[in-house]
């Protein structure tokens, strides 16, 4: 006896059979209804996260420039 006779299919051809074909175990209840996308649902924060930290950057470049501006013009005279 063959070692591919004693053990059939290799795990891969199984793995492939089962994904080829999806079951429909425990799906039925589900069948009218389409769930929303993740992303729709719970919404992420990370664009306001990332829109105050170039604000707050904005900000410290401009006070960096006056600051800079005023340190110049008061010790220049």
């Amino acid at each position: 006896m063959s070692r591919k006779e004693r053990f059939g299919n290799s795990r891969a051809a199984r793995q492939q059979d089962e994904t080829a074909a999806p079951s429909n175990i425990g799906t039925n209840s589900n069948e009218g209804e389409a769930l929303p996308p993740r992303r729709k649902k719970h919404p992420s924060s990370n664009y306001k996260v990332t829109k105050w930290y170039y604000n707050l950057l904005f900000v410290l470049f401009v006070s960096l420039v006056g600051g800079l501006f005023w340190y110049g013009l008061k010790f220049t005279d």
